[in-house]
């Protein structure tokens, strides 16, 4: 195996940025903060990465390892399937009774308003946003 050395690190990173046409390969974003990726199993170099990306696809790797590996599914079968998972149509499936739209998040925060309120008219005004948000459905 033909390993870097840490002084050649920047000038390895630089190269395959510039072979990557400066482009983060999971996200197609311009790169600003470069950082070289490597595989955690066998040590090799990947791509270069924006750093956040890196730590993202960091944080997917180690919660793969920590609670789908142990059941016996591949990495790989399991990203492929979670995309497609994803990607389907589940509007026709009624919404889960915790879930909170926009709507719900604002008049909840309005119902505290009204909580905190020390004036009446301050209270009025939140009942009277409340209301005109409710008949909106």
């Amino acid at each position: 195996m033909n390993k870097l050395k840490q002084s050649e690190i920047k000038s390895f990173r630089e190269e395959l940025l510039i072979r990557q046409g400066g482009r983060d390969p999971i996200t197609g974003l311009q790169i600003k903060d470069a950082v070289l990726d490597h595989d955690h199993v066998s040590g090799h170099v990947r791509c270069v990465l924006q750093r956040e990306v890196n730590s993202f696809e960091g944080k997917v790797w180690n919660a793969y390892k920590r609670f789908i590996r142990p059941l016996g599914a591949s990495y790989e079968d399991v990203m492929i399937a979670l995309i497609e998972y994803w990607s389907k149509d589940y509007s026709e499936n009624p919404t889960h009774p915790k879930h909170r739209t926009e709507k719900d998040k604002v008049i909840r925060e309005y119902r505290k308003r009204i909580k905190r309120a020390k004036l009446q008219k301050t209270k009025d005004k939140y009942k009277a946003l409340i209301k005109q948000l409710t008949n909106q459905s």
